[in-house]
Protein backbone atom coordinates (compact mmCIF):
# COMPACT_ATOMS: atom_id res chain seq x y z
CA UNK A 1 0.00 0.00 0.00
CA UNK A 2 1.45 3.59 -0.98
CA UNK A 3 0.32 6.81 0.72
CA UNK A 4 0.49 9.90 -1.13
CA UNK A 5 -0.58 13.72 -0.48
CA UNK A 6 -3.65 15.05 -3.12
CA UNK A 7 -6.06 18.14 -3.42
CA UNK A 8 -9.22 17.82 -4.93
CA UNK A 9 -12.45 19.24 -4.02
CA UNK A 10 -14.04 16.19 -2.55
CA UNK A 11 -17.52 15.38 -1.27
CA UNK A 12 -17.91 19.41 -0.86
CA UNK A 13 -14.85 19.90 1.08
CA UNK A 14 -11.75 21.44 -0.31
CA UNK A 15 -8.05 19.74 0.32
CA UNK A 16 -5.41 22.10 0.37
CA UNK A 17 -2.17 19.09 0.39
CA UNK A 18 0.05 18.89 -2.52
CA UNK A 19 -0.98 17.14 -5.84
CA UNK A 20 1.80 14.62 -6.22
CA UNK A 21 0.54 11.52 -7.66
CA UNK A 22 -2.61 11.83 -6.77
CA UNK A 23 -5.17 11.17 -10.21
CA UNK A 24 -9.03 11.76 -8.79
CA UNK A 25 -9.76 9.42 -12.09
CA UNK A 26 -7.74 6.48 -10.91
CA UNK A 27 -10.15 4.81 -8.88
CA UNK A 28 -13.12 4.62 -6.37
CA UNK A 29 -12.33 6.89 -3.43
CA UNK A 30 -13.38 5.87 0.25
CA UNK A 31 -12.39 7.30 3.43
CA UNK A 32 -10.17 5.19 5.71
CA UNK A 33 -7.92 4.83 8.64
CA UNK A 34 -4.85 2.78 8.06
CA UNK A 35 -4.03 0.08 10.42
CA UNK A 36 -0.83 -1.36 8.55
CA UNK A 37 0.96 -0.91 5.24
CA UNK A 38 -1.07 -3.46 3.88
CA UNK A 39 -4.72 -3.16 6.42
CA UNK A 40 -7.20 -0.57 6.47
CA UNK A 41 -10.09 0.13 7.67
CA UNK A 42 -12.78 1.52 5.54
CA UNK A 43 -15.97 3.51 6.16
CA UNK A 44 -18.31 3.14 3.36
CA UNK A 45 -21.62 3.91 2.04
CA UNK A 46 -23.31 0.32 0.07
CA UNK A 47 -24.09 2.17 -3.19
CA UNK A 48 -19.87 3.12 -3.01
CA UNK A 49 -19.10 -0.45 -1.57
CA UNK A 50 -21.03 -2.07 -4.55
CA UNK A 51 -18.25 -0.45 -6.98
CA UNK A 52 -16.38 -2.40 -5.65
CA UNK A 53 -17.43 -5.45 -5.13
CA UNK A 54 -19.57 -8.16 -7.09
CA UNK A 55 -22.59 -9.93 -5.63
CA UNK A 56 -21.19 -12.88 -3.62
CA UNK A 57 -24.41 -15.00 -5.25
CA UNK A 58 -23.04 -14.40 -8.80
CA UNK A 59 -19.36 -15.61 -7.73
CA UNK A 60 -20.77 -19.10 -6.96
CA UNK A 61 -19.85 -21.58 -9.78
CA UNK A 62 -23.19 -22.44 -12.25
CA UNK A 63 -24.15 -19.14 -10.87
CA UNK A 64 -27.33 -17.66 -13.69
CA UNK A 65 -27.59 -14.49 -15.07
CA UNK A 66 -24.07 -13.98 -14.43
CA UNK A 67 -22.87 -9.99 -15.19
CA UNK A 68 -20.35 -9.56 -17.90
CA UNK A 69 -17.11 -7.90 -15.90
CA UNK A 70 -17.64 -11.53 -13.77
CA UNK A 71 -15.06 -13.55 -14.98
CA UNK A 72 -14.75 -17.69 -14.86
CA UNK A 73 -10.93 -16.19 -13.18
CA UNK A 74 -13.05 -14.67 -10.33
CA UNK A 75 -15.35 -17.53 -9.73
CA UNK A 76 -12.02 -19.70 -9.31
CA UNK A 77 -10.39 -16.89 -7.13
CA UNK A 78 -13.02 -16.70 -4.61
CA UNK A 79 -13.41 -20.40 -4.42
CA UNK A 80 -10.21 -20.36 -3.22
CA UNK A 81 -10.63 -18.16 -0.35
CA UNK A 82 -14.47 -18.68 0.67
CA UNK A 83 -17.14 -21.38 0.69
CA UNK A 84 -19.93 -21.91 -1.00
CA UNK A 85 -23.23 -19.97 -0.36
CA UNK A 86 -25.24 -23.07 0.09
CA UNK A 87 -27.15 -24.77 3.23
CA UNK A 88 -27.38 -22.33 6.00
CA UNK A 89 -25.47 -19.50 4.56
CA UNK A 90 -27.70 -19.40 1.94
CA UNK A 91 -30.71 -19.38 3.40
CA UNK A 92 -29.62 -16.97 6.65
CA UNK A 93 -29.36 -13.99 3.00
CA UNK A 94 -33.27 -13.36 3.39
CA UNK A 95 -33.32 -13.09 7.19
CA UNK A 96 -30.09 -11.18 7.33
CA UNK A 97 -31.43 -8.89 4.82
CA UNK A 98 -34.63 -8.15 6.59
CA UNK A 99 -32.50 -7.63 9.77
CA UNK A 100 -30.56 -4.79 7.72
CA UNK A 101 -33.90 -3.44 6.52
CA UNK A 102 -35.31 -3.06 10.15
CA UNK A 103 -31.97 -1.42 11.23
CA UNK A 104 -31.71 1.10 8.71
CA UNK A 105 -35.21 1.84 8.90
CA UNK A 106 -34.85 2.33 12.74
CA UNK A 107 -37.45 0.08 13.24
CA UNK A 108 -34.65 -2.50 15.47
CA UNK A 109 -31.84 -1.41 17.06
CA UNK A 110 -28.73 -3.24 16.19
CA UNK A 111 -25.12 -3.60 15.02
CA UNK A 112 -23.27 -4.97 12.06
CA UNK A 113 -19.90 -6.18 12.51
CA UNK A 114 -17.09 -5.21 10.41
CA UNK A 115 -16.81 -7.03 6.93
CA UNK A 116 -13.20 -8.25 5.53
CA UNK A 117 -12.35 -7.82 1.93
CA UNK A 118 -9.48 -8.63 0.65
CA UNK A 119 -7.40 -8.27 -3.14
CA UNK A 120 -4.16 -9.51 -4.55
CA UNK A 121 -3.42 -6.41 -5.73
CA UNK A 122 -1.80 -2.83 -4.16
CA UNK A 123 -4.10 -0.39 -3.10
CA UNK A 124 -3.15 3.39 -2.40
CA UNK A 125 -4.00 5.34 -0.04
CA UNK A 126 -4.45 9.25 -0.12
CA UNK A 127 -4.06 12.09 1.85
CA UNK A 128 -6.53 15.13 1.86
CA UNK A 129 -6.29 18.25 4.38
CA UNK A 130 -10.40 18.52 5.06
CA UNK A 131 -11.70 21.68 7.36
CA UNK A 132 -7.83 21.58 9.04
CA UNK A 133 -8.02 17.76 9.46
CA UNK A 134 -5.65 15.00 7.49
CA UNK A 135 -8.18 12.46 6.11
CA UNK A 136 -6.96 9.16 4.14
CA UNK A 137 -8.83 8.16 1.02
CA UNK A 138 -8.33 4.72 0.21
CA UNK A 139 -8.62 4.79 -3.87
CA UNK A 140 -9.67 1.24 -5.29
CA UNK A 141 -8.97 1.14 -9.35
CA UNK A 142 -11.76 0.88 -11.46
CA UNK A 143 -13.02 -2.63 -12.26
CA UNK A 144 -11.18 -4.39 -9.22
CA UNK A 145 -13.24 -6.12 -7.38
CA UNK A 146 -12.50 -6.55 -3.68
CA UNK A 147 -13.77 -10.08 -2.18
CA UNK A 148 -15.01 -10.66 1.32
CA UNK A 149 -12.93 -13.30 3.24
CA UNK A 150 -15.25 -12.67 6.19
CA UNK A 151 -18.99 -11.08 6.02
CA UNK A 152 -20.01 -12.46 2.87
CA UNK A 153 -23.05 -13.67 4.05
CA UNK A 154 -23.79 -10.08 5.38
CA UNK A 155 -22.39 -8.61 2.06
CA UNK A 156 -24.78 -11.23 0.09
CA UNK A 157 -27.78 -9.95 2.18
CA UNK A 158 -27.30 -6.19 1.36
CA UNK A 159 -27.34 -7.09 -2.49
CA UNK A 160 -30.83 -9.08 -1.75
CA UNK A 161 -32.02 -6.21 -0.26
CA UNK A 162 -31.43 -4.06 -3.46
CA UNK A 163 -32.95 -6.73 -5.34
CA UNK A 164 -36.12 -7.35 -3.37
CA UNK A 165 -38.80 -6.63 -5.32
CA UNK A 166 -41.22 -6.10 -2.72
CA UNK A 167 -39.28 -3.23 -0.93
CA UNK A 168 -40.09 0.31 -2.38
CA UNK A 169 -37.49 2.97 -3.82
CA UNK A 170 -37.44 4.79 -0.56
CA UNK A 171 -36.07 1.87 1.75
CA UNK A 172 -33.44 0.98 -0.93
CA UNK A 173 -32.36 4.64 -1.19
CA UNK A 174 -32.30 4.87 2.10
CA UNK A 175 -30.16 1.39 2.58
CA UNK A 176 -27.85 2.48 -0.63
CA UNK A 177 -26.64 5.69 1.30
CA UNK A 178 -26.34 4.20 4.50
CA UNK A 179 -22.72 4.06 6.37
CA UNK A 180 -20.94 0.53 7.01
CA UNK A 181 -17.52 -0.81 8.37
CA UNK A 182 -15.22 -2.95 6.45
CA UNK A 183 -11.27 -3.93 6.94
CA UNK A 184 -9.48 -4.47 3.27
CA UNK A 185 -6.71 -6.41 3.09
CA UNK A 186 -4.40 -5.79 0.40
CA UNK A 187 -1.37 -7.00 -1.74
CA UNK A 188 -1.69 -10.57 -0.28
CA UNK A 189 -1.38 -13.25 -1.63
CA UNK A 190 -4.69 -16.15 -2.02
CA UNK A 191 -2.95 -18.14 0.55
CA UNK A 192 -2.84 -15.42 2.73
CA UNK A 193 -5.88 -14.70 2.61
CA UNK A 194 -6.98 -18.38 2.90
CA UNK A 195 -5.23 -18.37 6.27
CA UNK A 196 -6.82 -14.81 7.71
CA UNK A 197 -10.59 -16.93 6.54
CA UNK A 198 -9.36 -19.79 8.97
CA UNK A 199 -8.57 -17.24 11.58
CA UNK A 200 -11.69 -15.25 11.32
CA UNK A 201 -13.90 -17.94 11.45
CA UNK A 202 -12.31 -20.92 13.57
CA UNK A 203 -10.44 -19.07 16.20
CA UNK A 204 -13.37 -17.45 17.85
CA UNK A 205 -15.52 -19.44 20.24
CA UNK A 206 -19.30 -19.17 19.22
CA UNK A 207 -21.37 -18.38 22.39
CA UNK A 208 -23.19 -21.25 23.59
CA UNK A 209 -26.93 -21.19 23.15
CA UNK A 210 -27.80 -19.58 27.09
CA UNK A 211 -25.74 -16.19 26.21
CA UNK A 212 -26.97 -15.90 23.17
CA UNK A 213 -30.59 -16.05 24.32
CA UNK A 214 -30.11 -13.79 27.32
CA UNK A 215 -28.37 -10.93 25.25
CA UNK A 216 -31.08 -11.03 22.52
CA UNK A 217 -32.98 -8.12 23.71
CA UNK A 218 -35.92 -8.16 20.89
CA UNK A 219 -37.18 -11.82 21.36
CA UNK A 220 -40.43 -11.04 22.99
CA UNK A 221 -40.52 -14.09 24.46
CA UNK A 222 -37.08 -13.48 26.41
CA UNK A 223 -38.99 -10.09 27.76
CA UNK A 224 -42.15 -11.82 29.23
CA UNK A 225 -39.03 -14.40 30.71
CA UNK A 226 -36.41 -12.07 32.04
CA UNK A 227 -39.62 -10.02 34.05
CA UNK A 228 -40.87 -13.28 35.52
CA UNK A 229 -37.63 -14.65 36.28
CA UNK A 230 -37.27 -11.79 38.39
CA UNK A 231 -41.04 -11.54 39.37
CA UNK A 232 -41.30 -15.40 40.84
CA UNK A 233 -39.99 -15.05 44.09
CA UNK A 234 -38.24 -18.46 44.01
CA UNK A 235 -36.30 -17.85 40.68
CA UNK A 236 -35.46 -14.27 41.48
CA UNK A 237 -31.32 -14.26 41.13
CA UNK A 238 -31.18 -17.93 40.80
CA UNK A 239 -31.16 -18.08 37.19
CA UNK A 240 -28.81 -19.58 35.55
CA UNK A 241 -28.23 -17.18 32.55
CA UNK A 242 -24.64 -18.19 31.40
CA UNK A 243 -23.35 -21.80 31.56
CA UNK A 244 -24.82 -24.37 29.87
CA UNK A 245 -25.17 -26.65 33.15
CA UNK A 246 -25.90 -25.59 36.74
CA UNK A 247 -22.63 -26.42 38.63
CA UNK A 248 -22.82 -28.49 41.92
CA UNK A 249 -22.34 -26.02 44.43
CA UNK A 250 -24.08 -23.46 42.71
CA UNK A 251 -26.46 -20.97 44.00
CA UNK A 252 -28.81 -21.20 40.93
CA UNK A 253 -31.94 -23.28 40.76
CA UNK A 254 -33.06 -22.57 36.96
CA UNK A 255 -31.36 -23.01 33.82
CA UNK A 256 -32.71 -19.29 31.66
CA UNK A 257 -32.99 -21.54 28.54
CA UNK A 258 -35.18 -24.19 30.65
CA UNK A 259 -37.14 -21.21 31.88
CA UNK A 260 -37.52 -20.11 28.59
CA UNK A 261 -38.87 -23.69 27.03
CA UNK A 262 -41.20 -23.58 29.91
CA UNK A 263 -42.64 -20.35 28.34
CA UNK A 264 -42.86 -21.12 25.38
CA UNK A 265 -44.70 -24.55 26.18
CA UNK A 266 -47.36 -22.52 27.60
CA UNK A 267 -48.15 -20.88 24.36
CA UNK A 268 -47.72 -23.81 22.12
CA UNK A 269 -48.54 -26.71 24.24
CA UNK A 270 -45.85 -29.93 24.57
CA UNK A 271 -45.05 -28.65 20.29
CA UNK A 272 -43.06 -26.09 21.40
CA UNK A 273 -40.02 -27.88 22.31
CA UNK A 274 -39.53 -28.11 18.16
CA UNK A 275 -38.28 -24.26 18.48
CA UNK A 276 -35.46 -24.72 21.04
CA UNK A 277 -33.05 -22.07 20.66
CA UNK A 278 -35.06 -20.56 17.51
CA UNK A 279 -37.45 -17.70 17.60
CA UNK A 280 -41.03 -18.80 18.82
CA UNK A 281 -44.10 -17.29 16.87
CA UNK A 282 -46.18 -15.22 19.13
CA UNK A 283 -48.12 -12.86 16.56
CA UNK A 284 -51.09 -15.09 17.68
CA UNK A 285 -50.24 -14.78 21.21
CA UNK A 286 -51.25 -12.08 24.26
CA UNK A 287 -48.20 -12.11 25.61
CA UNK A 288 -49.57 -10.15 28.17
CA UNK A 289 -51.96 -12.74 29.66
CA UNK A 290 -49.44 -15.32 28.63
CA UNK A 291 -46.51 -13.38 31.13
CA UNK A 292 -49.48 -13.20 33.84
CA UNK A 293 -50.36 -16.89 33.43
CA UNK A 294 -46.71 -18.23 33.47
CA UNK A 295 -46.05 -16.37 36.47
CA UNK A 296 -48.59 -17.35 38.29
CA UNK A 297 -48.08 -21.35 37.60
CA UNK A 298 -44.83 -20.85 37.93
CA UNK A 299 -44.81 -19.46 41.09
CA UNK A 300 -47.38 -22.22 42.60
CA UNK A 301 -45.51 -24.76 41.18
CA UNK A 302 -41.56 -23.01 42.19
CA UNK A 303 -43.34 -22.73 46.19
CA UNK A 304 -45.10 -25.88 46.48
CA UNK A 305 -42.39 -28.04 44.77
CA UNK A 306 -39.18 -25.77 46.01
CA UNK A 307 -37.65 -28.55 47.98
CA UNK A 308 -37.37 -30.50 44.97
CA UNK A 309 -36.42 -28.03 42.94
CA UNK A 310 -33.41 -27.36 45.25
CA UNK A 311 -32.70 -31.21 45.50
CA UNK A 312 -30.59 -31.58 41.67
CA UNK A 313 -28.88 -34.44 42.09
CA UNK A 314 -31.95 -36.73 43.88
CA UNK A 315 -35.15 -35.17 41.88
CA UNK A 316 -36.15 -34.55 38.72
CA UNK A 317 -38.46 -31.48 39.11
CA UNK A 318 -36.23 -28.66 38.00
CA UNK A 319 -34.87 -30.64 35.13
CA UNK A 320 -35.11 -29.33 31.53
CA UNK A 321 -37.62 -32.07 30.35
CA UNK A 322 -39.93 -31.84 32.98
CA UNK A 323 -39.89 -28.17 33.14
CA UNK A 324 -41.03 -27.72 29.31
CA UNK A 325 -44.01 -30.79 29.89
CA UNK A 326 -44.81 -28.57 33.29
CA UNK A 327 -45.26 -25.57 30.94
CA UNK A 328 -47.31 -27.85 28.39
CA UNK A 329 -49.36 -28.34 31.31
CA UNK A 330 -50.03 -24.62 31.95
CA UNK A 331 -51.19 -24.49 28.27
CA UNK A 332 -54.33 -25.17 29.49
CA UNK A 333 -54.74 -22.38 32.31
CA UNK A 334 -53.60 -20.06 29.33
CA UNK A 335 -56.81 -21.46 27.06
CA UNK A 336 -59.18 -20.86 30.11
CA UNK A 337 -61.43 -18.38 30.90
CA UNK A 338 -59.96 -16.25 33.87
CA UNK A 339 -62.89 -17.05 36.27
CA UNK A 340 -61.73 -20.76 35.96
CA UNK A 341 -57.96 -20.56 36.39
CA UNK A 342 -57.71 -20.97 40.24
CA UNK A 343 -59.64 -24.03 40.13
CA UNK A 344 -57.75 -25.59 37.07
CA UNK A 345 -54.63 -24.59 39.03
CA UNK A 346 -55.24 -26.03 42.27
CA UNK A 347 -56.22 -29.63 40.06
CA UNK A 348 -52.86 -29.42 38.20
CA UNK A 349 -51.08 -28.78 41.71
CA UNK A 350 -52.97 -32.36 43.28
CA UNK A 351 -52.05 -34.47 40.68
CA UNK A 352 -48.75 -33.14 40.62
CA UNK A 353 -48.23 -33.34 44.16
CA UNK A 354 -48.59 -37.61 43.93
CA UNK A 355 -45.51 -37.33 41.74
CA UNK A 356 -42.40 -39.24 43.05
CA UNK A 357 -40.06 -36.84 42.09
CA UNK A 358 -37.25 -38.85 43.18
CA UNK A 359 -34.73 -39.93 40.92
CA UNK A 360 -35.51 -43.95 40.17
CA UNK A 361 -36.34 -46.55 37.98
CA UNK A 362 -40.26 -45.60 37.63
CA UNK A 363 -38.26 -42.44 35.50
CA UNK A 364 -37.06 -44.71 32.78
CA UNK A 365 -38.68 -44.01 29.81
CA UNK A 366 -39.32 -40.71 29.99
CA UNK A 367 -36.97 -38.12 31.97
CA UNK A 368 -34.12 -40.92 32.67
CA UNK A 369 -32.37 -43.34 31.08
CA UNK A 370 -30.03 -45.99 32.57
CA UNK A 371 -26.16 -46.17 31.47
CA UNK A 372 -24.81 -50.52 31.65
CA UNK A 373 -23.11 -49.10 35.39
CA UNK A 374 -26.26 -48.31 36.96
CA UNK A 375 -26.35 -44.65 36.76
CA UNK A 376 -28.86 -42.33 35.52
CA UNK A 377 -28.47 -39.99 32.44
CA UNK A 378 -31.11 -37.12 31.72
CA UNK A 379 -32.74 -36.70 28.59
CA UNK A 380 -33.11 -33.54 26.91
CA UNK A 381 -36.63 -31.83 26.27
CA UNK A 382 -36.22 -32.92 22.14
CA UNK A 383 -35.78 -36.53 22.92
CA UNK A 384 -38.61 -37.23 26.05
CA UNK A 385 -40.62 -34.09 26.79
CA UNK A 386 -43.54 -35.73 25.02
CA UNK A 387 -42.71 -39.00 27.13
CA UNK A 388 -42.74 -36.88 30.33
CA UNK A 389 -45.44 -34.65 29.71
CA UNK A 390 -47.84 -37.72 29.45
CA UNK A 391 -46.25 -38.91 32.35
CA UNK A 392 -47.24 -35.81 34.18
CA UNK A 393 -50.94 -34.99 32.79
CA UNK A 394 -52.79 -38.33 30.59
CA UNK A 395 -53.80 -40.51 33.54
CA UNK A 396 -54.73 -43.25 30.15
CA UNK A 397 -50.32 -43.36 29.84
CA UNK A 398 -49.06 -46.55 32.46
CA UNK A 399 -46.37 -44.12 32.71
CA UNK A 400 -48.35 -41.81 34.53
CA UNK A 401 -49.13 -44.25 37.36
CA UNK A 402 -45.71 -45.04 37.31
CA UNK A 403 -43.78 -42.19 38.78
CA UNK A 404 -46.84 -41.42 41.01
CA UNK A 405 -46.19 -45.02 42.76
CA UNK A 406 -49.32 -45.79 41.99
CA UNK A 407 -51.05 -49.56 41.00
CA UNK A 408 -51.61 -49.46 37.06
CA UNK A 409 -55.36 -49.56 36.43
CA UNK A 410 -56.22 -53.42 34.79
CA UNK A 411 -56.50 -53.27 30.91
CA UNK A 412 -59.66 -55.12 29.82
CA UNK A 413 -59.01 -59.33 29.61
CA UNK A 414 -57.12 -59.30 33.24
Amino acid sequence: MTISNGAEEMGGVVATLSTDGFNPAAGTFIRCMPIDERTTHIQVQFQQLRAVTHDPAVLQPGAKLRPSDVTEDDVELHSLVQRGLELGKKTNIPKYAAYIRRRVMGEEHGVLPPMHLWTERALSVHQFAENGLVQHYLCVPYGLKLIAIDGETQLASHYHLQQDLTLGQDVKEQHATSYLSAVVHDDRPHLQARKFFHDLNVLGVRVNSTIALSMDTTDPVMAVVGRISDEVPFFSGRVERIARQIKKNSSKVIKLQDLRQCVINMAHGIAGVQFGAKPAPVDKVDLEDLETVARDWLTVYSETFGTELMDREGCVAGTGTVLAAVGAMGRALLTAPPEERDTRREALLDSLRQVDWRKGDHWLGTVLTQTPRGNYTINGPKQSAYAVYAALHDATNAAYHRVRRLPEPATAGD
